[in-house]
């Protein structure tokens, strides 16, 4: 039985009246993210780029020296500088704390800049993309927008698809005559051309956001709250187990350093392989090692691994469009103002059509008084 195309409409409209604030958020915070790293380092450029370094990078000098300011964090290496003229970059994270971002000089370990999360342009923008600065509430009600913003693309597909190919090959062309038909038409041709992307933005965004609410409420339901971390002496040396994992693993570049936080964890050292699509996850693969003795006690690479394994690796690029070079990241930027323009367009739809049926309503209310009014005057 097909939907009458009234009903799909209609469908739609609440759809994207119910995501269409939401939808805008995440859709600007989103093309915003894009180019997160890039914004930052300009931003930090003083000293990220340093002049004159000489010697070698020294991430253990660079460990010690985080570990001496916040000895009761967890730390993570999130940038390991390939030459001694660039900084490295670490977080720090305690539960009743937050995050805090540290830029570390590379040879003497000396904090150069630091940092809480909120303080960085990226981490306060992802903070709003991802749940509103709310919490776990922001976190579900962005969850359930992404699902009202998947159905409102799916039935905006079959409302327009017998036109979409004429769209996208221009024998349909916007007019904008008057404000109603400027925004329909614009809403059509936005709405086809970014279809693909955004569905692609959706979907990998409801799938990431899914995991996110699904942890947060399993452990709320166990009653699990996070434990401060307490971590362990570390009685080997970190670059010496950079150096093992280049060398036991061909083709390995560490990438990722997480600290141990309790005493039975490990050091993980996470990293791209040369047989990585450049679709994968900077996390798609990882060693881990003995903090006390150095000793491998875990291997994990992605191409050793089931197909399934490669739809969490590829989400987070395939959202955040950080894969494919400066031609993808644009291309993600553009296509993340398609869901603002499709949720300023689609209000102003609905309205001009709900000011229209009032103006409709009214006038045939005058005209059934007015033929009321001779009706009486004739008799």
């Amino acid at each position: 039985m097909e939907i009458s195309k009234k009903k799909i409409l209609g469908i739609h409209k609440w759809f994207g009246l119910i995501a269409g604030l939401f939808v805008l958020v995440m859709a600007v915070s989103g093309s915003l993210l894009v180019f997160d790293d890039e914004i930052e380092h300009y931003i930090h450029r003083d000293v990220i780029h340093l002049d004159r370094a000489e010697g070698s990078v020294n991430i253990d000098a660079a460990y010690q020296s985080i570990q001496q300011k916040y000895p009761d964090w967890s730390v993570r290496i999130s940038h390991i500088p390939k030459t001694p003229n660039r900084a490295i970059e670490a977080q720090v994270r305690r539960p009743d704390e937050g995050r805090r971002i540290l830029y570390v000089n590379p040879t003497n370990g000396t904090i150069l800049r630091d940092l809480h999360g909120n303080e960085t342009y990226s981490y306060w923008l992802l903070n709003l993309h991802y749940k509103l600065h709310a919490g776990f509430a922001g976190e579900l009600v962005l969850f359930l927008a992404g699902i009202c913003f998947l159905g409102s693309l799916i039935t905006g597909f079959l409302f327009y698809r017998k036109s979409i190919w004429r769209v996208l090959t221009f024998k349909i062309r916007p007019r904008f005559r008057n404000l109603k038909s400027g925004s329909s038409e614009l809403h059509r041709t936005v709405g086809v051309w970014a279809l693909l992307l955004n569905f692609v933005m959706v979907l990998t965004g409801i799938f990431l956001s899914l995991i996110v609410v699904g942890t947060n409420t399993y452990h709320f339901i166990k009653g699990e709250e996070n434990q401060d971390p307490n971590p362990p002496s570390i009685n080997v040396s970190i670059n010496n187990l950079l150096e093992k994992s280049r060398s036991n693993v061909a083709g390995f570049t560490p990438t990722y350093i997480e600290m141990p936080t309790e005493e039975e964890d490990a050091i993980t050292i996470f990293g791209r392989m040369n047989t990585d699509w450049s679709i994968h996850y900077e996390f798609s693969n990882h060693i881990e090692y003995n903090p006390q003795t150095g000793a491998e006690t875990e291997q994990f690479l992605i191409r050793e691994k089931h197909w399934s394994y490669n739809i969490l690796s590829v989400a987070y690029p395939l959202h955040f469009g950080n894969w494919g070079g400066i031609f993808i990241k644009l291309l993600y930027c553009i296509a993340g103002l398609a869901p603002p323009i499709l949720s300023i367009t689609g209000f102003i739809i609905w309205q001009q059509r709900r000011k229209r049926r009032k103006e409709l309503a009214q006038f045939n209310a005058h005209s059934t008084s007015t033929c009321s009014n001779q009706v009486e005057v004739t008799h």
